[in-house]
């Protein structure tokens, strides 16, 4: 029997995924590997979706040119109320690397209730 994954966990990875790509350096191979797996992801939080969709609309995976252009990129897309530093702000604790997020998330996502 799966276990109980409580709503908290899954934007709290959610979250993680989307600071760890505005805040690191990631290669189209990583990229387009993240682009796959999280293709069909329905995203808990408007905010979490459109961080996503302006992240993929921008194309350039430099942190600094993130910083610069996802703002405009979502009030572009209609939404300019997102709250930027909580996705610039640098980790509390040492992050796992992408592909370990995005793995926790489906299970995460397969456990909820």
């Amino acid at each position: 029997m799966a276990g109980r994954t409580s709503p908290n966990k899954i934007l709290e990875l959610e979250h993680s995924i989307l600071r760890a790509l505005c805040n690191r350096a990631v290669t189209r191979v990583v990229w387009d590997r993240v682009g796959r797996e999280l293709a069909h992801h329905h995203w808990q939080t408007p905010d979490h979706r459109v961080v996503y969709q302006a992240l993929r609309a921008i194309r350039d995976h430099d942190p600094g040119v993130i910083r610069d252009q996802l703002p405009a990129q979502a009030t572009r897309m209609g939404f300019p109320d997102v709250e930027w530093s909580s996705y610039f702000e640098p980790a509390r604790t040492p992050e796992a690397d992408l592909e370990q997020l995005i793995g926790e998330l489906g299970t995460a996502l397969a456990e909820r209730p």
